[in-house]
């Protein structure tokens, strides 16, 4: 027997196990288990017809198990039947639309009348149906091969967290089964939780699982999630005014040496680096004390934030590696006698940890705290957020009149034929020290 139970706001199906074949099920514990729950999806309707058909389905199950047959030859029937049926699903598809003209045996097959009616005259051969997978499994290959490719893990452990939040909402589904509107609704569901620019980068992470299926030949078929990216007009970042930040700071002491390190701890800082770098949230928080080091420049010696991929740390990309000079406003601040009272090997801000529900990020909870702290002081408005700090850094910059491959070495922005080396050392380095100096604030 099957029924449908309500989770949140998903819908699980509930089939309860005769006694006598529990033995065959048996849980993670090694015990049996006394009922099997799939995932129904969101929407009532169809929740309810699945589960009608999930009852049905696992009736004959248990009957044949009764008889004596196995649950391997159950499962491999089950997914032979699926198979022709995706298969019947996309021919009846093609031949709507005229793209498909059967052979009389798969007319029988499929159904005389139906194909018949449509008027589509025989054809000498029939083409073999197309194996399918579901999004776990397509996900998993696309997955493998980006980490073969040397993908940042930071990227993949995105994808996978956009792919699992689909499952758990409309089931493992079969990737055939995805139409366009169970795709748009889910996305649509996204966007009114978060934002547009959050909604397109579900539909893009989709999108690739079902693009690379295609490619290893496991799919067939228009892109469920292709145009389905909504605008996100009004949502570019904007940068802080001198009065914000003002008020902002005075609301974040800075200490020195915190009784306890901690993520609001660690906010005051992260918040001020950024404010004289323009260095991204990730990379900050993902720093160690020893990143915060000399390097030499043409005899000259100058303190830098070294920003580089390896160990726990993970860049958005190649041209993020760089040397950034530490601004003399941070020294004052007493970045240098902080970073000093950290044990050797520690992390700049130990109190932060890595959240895997964000992907592995380890500023994950900076960034909710720091929006917090801009609704309590009245600071937030539409575009501004913790990544305002760049753009208000690129601003500064800019009036200055900072050549713009000065400021992308600064900003960690891709230029052709800019290498990492030429500001790395030596007068480049020296270079870039008094290019940062031109960040400042009037009064902060």
């Amino acid at each position: 027997m099957a029924i449908l139970v309500q989770k949140g706001h998903a819908y699980f199906i509930k089939v309860s196990i005769p006694r006598k074949l529990r033995h065959l099920f048996l849980g993670e514990s090694g015990k049996p288990r006394g009922s099997i729950w799939e995932k129904a999806g969101s929407d009532y309707n169809t929740a309810k017809v699945a589960a009608s058909q999930r009852g049905a389905w696992w009736d004959s199950a248990f009957a044949r198990l009764e008889r004596g047959e196995t649950l391997a030859d159950i499962e491999r029937d089950a997914l032979e039947l699926r198979r022709v049926q995706e298969w019947m699903q996309m021919r009846r598809r093609e031949i709507e639309s005229g793209r498909f003209e059967p052979h009389p045996q798969i007319a029988r097959l499929i159904g005389e009348q139906f194909l018949f009616e449509a008027g589509a005259p025989p054809a000498l051969t029939a083409p073999a149906p197309v194996a399918s997978e579901t999004v776990s499994q397509a996900a998993a290959a696309m997955f493998d091969a980006m980490e073969r490719d040397g993908r940042r893990q930071t990227t993949v452990d995105g994808h996978k967290l956009r792919v699992r939040a689909f499952v758990e909402v409309c089931g493992d589904m079969l990737l055939s089964a995805i139409t366009r509107a169970v795709a748009s609704d889910w996305l649509d569901k996204i966007g009114a939780e978060r934002s547009n620019r959050t909604r397109n980068s579900y539909a893009m992470s989709l999108a690739l699982v079902v693009e690379t299926a295609r490619r290893r030949g496991r799919y067939q078929g228009e892109n469920p999630f292709e145009g389905q990216k909504a605008k996100a007009e009004g949502e570019s970042y904007r940068p802080f005014s001198d009065v914000e930040l003002r008020t902002l700071f005075a609301a974040l002491p800075r200490a020195i040496k915190p009784t306890q390190h901690s993520p609001e701890s660690a906010l005051p800082w992260v918040a001020l680096i950024a404010a004289y770098s323009g260095a991204r949230l990730e990379e900050i928080a993902q720093l160690s004390a020893a990143d915060i080091r000399e390097q030499q420049a043409n005899g000259a010696t100058i303190t830098v934030i070294d920003i580089h991929n390896g160990g726990n740390n993970a860049l958005k990309n190649k041209a993020s590696a760089r040397l950034i000079p530490v601004h003399s406003a941070l020294v004052r601040a007493g970045l240098l006698r902080y970073a000093a009272t950290l044990p050797k090997g520690s992390a700049l801000f130990p109190g932060l940890v890595r959240r895997e529900s964000k992907g592995g990020k380890v500023g994950a909870r900076l960034g909710e705290l720091f929006r917090k702290q801009l609704i309590a002081l009245g600071l937030k408005r539409e575009g501004v957020c913790f990544h305002s700090f760049r753009h208000t850094v690129a601003g500064k910059l800019e009036q200055a009149g900072v050549a713009q491959t000065d400021a992308a070495r600064v900003l960690g922005h891709a230029i052709e034929g800019m290498s990492y080396g030429v500001y790395s050392t030596g007068p480049g380095l020296k270079r870039l020290a008094a290019v940062v100096e031109e960040i400042h604030y009037d009064n902060i």
